[in-house]
Formats: structure tokens, sequence, C-alpha cells
């Protein structure tokens, strides 16, 4: 009989886990830090330094990319398909910014609804890195403070490989997502709470908030950040963990399985403090971005950042 209780008590545990939250979205406050969570037209991404914007690869069309060579090398992201299809086969140099034309330079949109932004600013140059959805903006000029305040990024010291336990932390939702027929003009930044739900080595599976439509991703949401409220040196700050790329769970082969059985409306994310795939040409994202943006990056558990540890 022992048996037979320890089943159910499992079942039952197994049963609340995998049952979605249904926390409802609101229309997010117009202040300097929530104003860092920026539109880039049909994506979101996320002011980390008064210069530098992190979203989605996908975010960034071929169209304004810079031509791949004719004799490119063969790269090894085929083991990571979603991602590498989303991310386009980057050629780029990871370590190095690649210049838009000017006058196809994406635009960052700043404030809380489209229709009354505070500013709007073109992007110079962008970074990509190996086999992951996940780009650099770089802004042709630095961003007011007083219009958007920077998050910070949390990765993984060098030394590190155990991934803080984003589950236990308090996570956040903040989105341009936009529902089907509704015109951009019209799109405001929402935000509510996330669940986080499962894992896998490559990505983070979380619960946004449920839109009034019953969806919790739309389009718009690609390159949002996952947010995460962790103590520091100066209090609770929010810091972003992670970006949204997809709904869905892909790459398995070189991913492994999900640790939980993940509802059907959910956020694949890839976490800032992933290192690199086995197997893959994969780029180390704390390290890339730390090369990028060093002042952003934040490290686990220290919460300090890259540059002190070195001094």
């Amino acid at each position: 009989m022992r048996w037979i209780r320890s089943a159910l008590v499992s079942g039952f545990i197994a049963l609340v886990l995998s049952a979605p939250a249904m926390a409802q979205v609101q229309n997010d406050r117009n202040t300097a830090l929530r104003n860092a969570v920026v539109s880039l037209g049909r994506c979101t991404g996320t002011l980390i330094t008064p210069r530098v914007i992190l979203t989605a690869a996908h975010c960034i069309p071929a169209a304004l990319r810079e031509e791949p060579p004719d004799d490119r090398a063969q790269d090894r992201c085929l083991a990571l398909p979603n991602q590498h299809s989303l991310a386009q086969s980057p050629h780029e140099d990871p370590f190095e910014w690649t210049a838009f034309e000017a006058r196809a330079a994406p635009m960052a949109r700043f404030g809380a609804d489209s229709k009354a932004r505070r500013i709007s600013m073109r992007a110079d140059a962008y970074s990509l890195p190996r086999c992951a959805d996940m780009a650099l903006l770089r802004l042709a000029h630095d961003v007011p403070e007083a219009v958007a305040r920077p998050i910070p990024v949390l990765v993984l010291a060098p030394h590190r490989q155990v991934p803080p336990p984003w589950r236990d932390m308090t996570l956040r939702h903040a989105g341009w997502g936009t529902p089907k027929g509704v015109s951009l003009k019209g799109s405001v930044r929402q935000t509510g709470p996330v669940r986080g739900f499962s894992k896998t080595r490559c990505n983070l599976v979380a619960l946004p908030p449920v839109r009034p439509n019953g969806e919790r991703i739309l389009t718009g949401d690609s390159g949002s950040p996952l947010l995460a409220k962790i103590d520091g040196p100066n209090g609770p700050e929010e810091h972003v963990i992670a970006v949204l790329f997809a709904s869905g769970i892909p790459d398995r082969a070189a991913c492994g399985a999900q640790n939980l059985r993940v509802p059907r409306r959910h956020g694949t994310y890839t976490p800032t403090w992933r290192k690199r795939v086995p197997m893959t040409d994969s780029t180390d994202l704390g390290l890339w971005i730390s090369h990028h943006a060093p002042s952003a990056v934040r490290i686990w558990p220290e919460l300090t950042r890259l540059t002190e540890l070195s001094e």
C-alpha cells in the first residue's frame, strides 16, 4: 500500500506542476525603468546599456544583414536546428559589430504606448552569436536615462557551470505582442507574472501571462526578456535572465528533454548564461554579452560586474 500511496502523491504533485497558471497581463507603466523594454516593430528588445539592446536574432531581417561570403565555412549548428534556422545561419563574427546600411537600419521606439512614444532611435550595428536566436543592436547614440534606464543581464561566472535557481525567482514578462488584426500603431507594452516551469540543457520553458484572446505569446513578443528579481548589493533588482524565441520544445537531440511535461501554451527562452553546447559551434552567450556590454553584466551568484572580478 505504501507504494500506491507514494505513486498517488507523486501523480498529484506532477498534475499540480503541469497545470498552466492563469496570470493575466496588464498594460505596463510608463517609467524610465519599464521603458527599457522597447518596441522593435514586430519584435521586442531590452536596453541593457545606454546604447545596446538585447533581442532575438530573427528580429533582424536577412535583407538588413551583411551578405554571406561565397566561401563561408560549414558550421556545426545543425544539432540546434530550431535556433539555427531562426537565426538564419549567422556568418558574422560574434565578437565584432557589423554595421547596418544607414537607410536600412532598424528603429527602436521607447515608451509604453506606441501612440505616445518618448523617442525613437536607429541602430547602427548588430552582433549575432553562433547557434542561438539572440542578437545585440548598437544604437547610434546613448538613450537619455530620463527616457529609459538599462536593465542588467545575469550570466554565469566563467568557472561556474551550475545555473541559478531560476524557478525560485520572481519572474515577469514584458513585451509588445499585438493580437492579429491590430495595427502596430495601436500597440501597448504589456506585462505580467511568469511561472518558471521546466528546462533543457539549452533552454528555459516558462508560462507567460495569458492575453485576453487566451494566448500567452503574440506576434511582437519575440526577443522579449524573461525578467527576474534578484537581491543585489543595492537591494532587489530586476535582471534579464533569458530571451524569448519561440513557443515549442526545440532541438531535443542537442538540448535533451525537459524536466517536466510542458503545457500546450508556454514560451521557450534562451538563457543569457548558456555555455557552449557540446558538439556544436555555439557561442558562450555570457562571454558574448560581456564582450559587447561589460557594464550590463552581473555574475551569479556574486552579482558583481565582470570587470570588478579582474581588478
